[in-house]
């Protein structure tokens, strides 16, 4: 048999088909989101198009809007009637979220290639209304998207007088210039006749170069600039007066122009169009009308000019007023250093004081031990001591009688094992060592050291967000001292071995560093929790129950630390949560006073700048800061949202879940996009939102699996665009793509607390429970 060609495929289901289907389907979200109350209002807004009998048997919203279909109310290009009756029955959210993303921005309508102007039949609409078709050639479009017809559409129902649902988009087709084809009402044809006859400004600016209504001649708009005849041009006196000086010599314009820097479909332009018509026929210049426009404009520059220039002057004083509270915040923090190093400098007086007078006591005991050695010496080699021979040698009594053993008595107990000819127990020599034992430890005297109050023994509190261990197991309370030192940096000999540890580890390929450990003293912390790494390398981390921000490298070594004090007369110092850094190198921390909650920004060397309140809530806080806006985000569990600020703490959005699932945020953190990104310890979820605080997507869930989530903490991105979480009680970090699709893990063995991605790709994460910061060179 002869094989059979294969002819050319033909698709079973084209662009147009999704397109119907992506229609039906919004219509079905509407109806499904609407309750029976609204959908009876809807059948109520519709009950001039239904009769009452027939609305009554249709039980969806969907067989609302199929009814709707039927009498050409809406549309796939046309929801505009479907829109008003969402915002009158007070659905904005549908349309949001719905209505526009069934028309996303840039779409390309599809083209009509067999559109010929005035082969269609008139027509009317749903009223009875008699309609036209009205064919439009606009210049210089070289695509026709949604955006781009629904302005067309705007400007033709505007200029014709009528609303913008009786304008009708029929179709169009691309050649050097874009022809659509609209119909509208007969009645309002007239109108853009006689625009088009006269060269109207506003269709030059919409860039229509012919009109063409049902079968008539189309009809050519002129494009070119306005030929004047004029000898003479009118003096600025006849301008600011407004009257007419016309000359024989004048002629009116033959034609208009595009008038490109003005919005000629603004309200405030039919008083300037009014006045061209009119001046027109009285003989008056093109000139005139845009010599009144540019003075009106210039007017308005100055205007805003004298607004703005008021608005520098405030912003002016409230930099001077904020520079005024940094210089004494800085005077306050300097005077703190100074007391301590002079108390520091009394207790090291005091102490080299006592030790002199130790050594002096050491030196007057070896010089009575030296005379005492000579004596003995003397009496061993006979010769006489100074101050002659003691009683006993000399025959002479002593005082009180002769001892027992001289005068031939047993003492009372025995004789002594020496006189008895026995060794004594331990040997012979055990009375010396004892003696020399007892000569050393008065030699050496007792060294007294300085040490900060509470050094050893103090035993503190856990943490004081009680609420958020409420879903942990039970922790012990660490035996940790607290040392008061402000803005201390450590001694060389300590910068390179304190407290480091390195270990290898099997997901690593370099070694992990561990450094910290539970203590007040520099090097150590009570709590971390927030962390950052600044471009230079260098780690920032909120040790919260020490109240202080502490600075060390990526290697672990202790760099330095200042106390988190607060700016203003309330508190003068906080408990820093969490800590981020903006764009321009400056800290912002979050943490609690004993008063109020604030928001305070640091330079890298601790001088507080500036900073805000917040209300005292039950719970902890992260604080993110928007790169591309420079905005300040702080978490609220207490009231379940995320409040955006600026700089100078005004308010400029709040963030919530719009079905309220988010439960208790925590930790925040914004990508390279402004995306927000926050972490709930509650749900065991991940919210993500837009920069304008659009609900995106959430990812998590409460277990231990892969992508599962248990106590969820600190969270960051990497230069990938990855998102990382903690993993808590999961004793993980996962990483995540950044649309929330599981990639791998990273072990820790403890629970990590806060997240920060290094300039180089260093993993730092703080561990709140061991009070100990781990450094990952790769993950």
């Amino acid at each position: 048999m002869r094989a059979r060609m294969a002819g050319p495929v033909r698709e079973r289901v084209t662009d147009a088909d999704r397109r119907h289907f992506d229609f039906v389907q919004t219509l079905l979200r509407i109806s499904d989101e609407l309750t029976e109350e609204e959908t009876a209002n809807v059948k109520l807004f519709c009950l001039h198009l239904i009769p009452e009998g027939q609305s009554e048997q249709l039980k969806r919203a969907v067989d609302v809007f199929q009814k709707l279909i039927k009498l050409d109310k809406i549309d796939q290009e046309n929801l505009d009637f479907l829109k008003e009756i969402l915002e009158r029955i007070g659905r904005q959210d549908l349309i949001q979220n719905v209505l526009r993303s069934f028309q996303p921005p840039g779409r390309e309508i599809p083209e009509n290639p067999e559109l010929q102007p005035g082969t269609s039949q008139q027509g009317a609409d749903a009223e009875g209304n008699a309609t036209s078709n009205t064919y439009v050639v606009v210049n210089g479009q070289v695509r026709m998207i949604q955006e781009t017809l629904d302005r067309l559409r705007n400007h033709i129902a505007t200029l014709s007088g009528t609303r913008r649902s009786q304008v009708k988009f029929r179709g169009y087709k691309k050649h050097k210039s874009i022809l659509v084809h609209f119909s509208i009402p007969r009645e309002n044809t007239a109108v853009l006749r006689h625009m088009a006859d006269h060269a109207d400004p506003r269709l030059v600016y919409m860039g229509v170069k012919s009109l063409q209504i049902d079968a008539e001649v189309p009809i050519k708009v002129q494009q070119g600039a306005p030929m004047y005849d004029i000898k003479k041009q009118l003096p600025v006196d006849d301008i600011e007066m407004g009257c007419s000086t016309r000359t024989k010599h004048q002629r009116a314009p033959q034609s208009w122009t595009r008038l490109s820097a003005l919005n000629l479909f603004s309200d405030a332009l039919p008083l300037h169009l009014q006045a061209a018509a009119s001046l027109e026929y009285q003989g008056f210049s093109y000139s005139l009308v845009r010599a009144l426009v540019q003075k009106d404009r210039l007017r308005e520059h100055q205007m805003r000019q004298a607004i703005q220039n008021l608005r520098n002057a405030e912003v002016d004083s409230n930099t001077l007023r904020q520079k005024a509270e940094v210089d004494s915040n800085t005077i306050m923090t300097l005077r703190s250093k100074l007391n301590i190093t002079e108390n520091r400098l009394k207790e090291a007086i005091e102490t080299i004081a006592v030790l002199e007078e130790k050594l002096q006591q050491a030196q007057e005991y070896a010089e009575k031990a030296t005379k005492q050695v000579t004596a003995h010496v003397t009496e061993y080699k006979g010769e006489k001591p100074p101050g002659d021979w003691p009683q006993e040698y000399r025959g002479e009594k002593p005082p009180g009688g002769w001892p027992q053993e001289y005068r031939g008595e047993k003492p009372s107990g025995g004789w002594p094992q020496e006189y008895r000819g026995e060794k004594s127990p331990g040997g012979s020599s055990a009375h010396v060592e004892k003696s020399d034992t007892a000569t050393q430890k008065h030699l050496a005297g007792p060294v007294y050291t300085t040490g900060g109050p509470g050094d050893v023994g103090d035993k503190l509190g856990g943490d004081l967000t009680v609420q958020e261990e409420d879903k942990r197991s039970a922790r012990q309370d660490s035996g940790i001292g607290r040392e008061d030192v402000l803005g201390s940096e450590a001694p060389m000999q300590e910068r390179h071995t304190a407290g480091i540890e390195v270990t290898a580890s099997e997901d690593m390929d370099q070694r992990v560093i561990t450094f910290g450990g539970g203590g007040s003293k520099p090097g150590k912390f009570y709590f971390p929790r927030g962390v950052v790494v600044s471009p230079s390398n260098e780690i920032f981390v909120a040790d919260k129950n020490n109240r202080r921000v502490q600075v060390h490298s990526t290697e672990g070594v202790y760099l330095r630390h200042f106390p988190t004090v607060v700016p203003g007369k309330g508190d003068k110092d906080m408990e820093p949560y969490d800590v981020c850094m903006d764009g321009n190198g400056t800290l912002w921390v979050v943490g609690r006073g004993g008063t109020a909650e604030h928001v305070v920004q640091y330079s890298t060397d601790g001088t507080a700048m500036a900073g805000f309140d917040l209300k005292m809530i039950g719970y902890s806080r992260g604080i993110a800061v928007n790169m591309r806006t420079n905005h300040i985000l702080v978490t609220d569990a207490s009231n379940i949202e995320v409040h955006v600020f600026r700089p100078d703490s005004s308010l400029v959005r709040t963030v919530r879940h719009p079905r309220g699932e988010m439960i208790r945020p925590g930790y925040i953190t914004v990508d390279g996009e402004g995306n927000i990104l926050v972490s709930d310890w509650d749900s065991n979820f991940v919210y993500v939102y837009d920069e304008f605080g659009k609900f995106l997507f959430q990812f998590g869930g409460e277990g231990s699996g892969e992508g599962q989530l248990k106590y969820p903490r600190g969270i960051c991105t990497d230069s990938s665009g990855h998102i990382l979480v903690a993993d808590s009680d999961n004793r993980r970090v996962q990483i995540f793509t950044r649309h929330g699709e599981f990639v791998r893990t990273v072990r820790t063995g403890s629970r990590p607390e806060g997240l920060a991605v290094g300039p180089e790709g260093q993993l730092v994460v703080t561990n709140h429970s061991d009070h100990t910061v781990t450094v990952y060179p790769n993950y």
